[in-house]
């Protein structure tokens, strides 16, 4: 074999030992919801092509600390989200916090069983949009999460997070200029879900 060849063939084999190194790692809670309360911390590793399906979620994402990335921006502490969609929503961050709009706080990647079907004890048993990454909460001291809300009304209940001021600065509402920049990266506004809960702080690929 040439020396070349020996070459090409030891680049092959150590990206492919790599890839077949890369290793899955993050760390979970799991909600119950007759305590109505996280109850437990799941730590998971793994080989990366061990992934089950219901550890893939939208844009490709998965809960993986290798594939999240950090965003740092000078007027918010940072905040951890999918590498797929991080630059779209930095940049889409930075235009509204130009435009005027407060950004006081905002909460991405947090991997959480809270979702889907319960178990025997009670426990949920499917990740949420942010343990993927792919689910940005904003400003929740003024955008809460209601039930008994079909529509917002008087009769919304705060269930929670912050009281809902319309004429507070960084309030979000149906027409505000954030809640179509989110669109427009497909991510979908939970004051616009249907059902009788409604998530203000809250976009996701379902609004969920």
């Amino acid at each position: 074999m040439g020396i070349k060849k020996k070459i090409l063939f030891l680049c092959v084999m150590t990206y492919c030992c790599g890839a077949q190194s890369k290793v899955c790692h993050y760390k979970s809670t799991v909600w119950n919801t007759r305590l109505n309360k996280v109850v437990n911390t799941i730590i998971v590793e793994k080989d990366y092509s061990k992934l089950k399906s219901a550890e893939i979620g939208a844009f490709g994402c998965t809960p993986c600390l290798v594939d999240q990335t950090e965003i740092k921006l000078p007027f918010l502490p940072p905040f951890k989200l999918c590498k797929y969609i991080a630059p779209k929503v930095e940049k889409l961050l930075i235009q509204i916090h130009e435009e005027g709009f407060p950004l006081n706080n905002v909460i991405g990647y947090r991997p959480g069983l809270s979702k889907g079907p319960t178990d025997s004890e009670g426990n949920r048993t499917k990740l949420s949009n942010h343990s993927f990454g792919v689910a940005i909460d904003i400003n929740s001291e003024l955008n809460g999460l209601y039930d008994n809300c079909k529509s917002w009304n008087s009769k919304c209940r705060l269930v929670k997070g912050g009281s809902r001021k319309l004429s507070s600065p960084g309030t979000i509402q149906k027409n505000s200029p954030l809640v179509f920049l989110m669109r427009d990266i497909g991510l979908k506004w939970g004051g616009e879900i249907a059902g009788n809960q409604k998530d203000f702080m809250h976009f996701s690929p379902n609004g969920y």
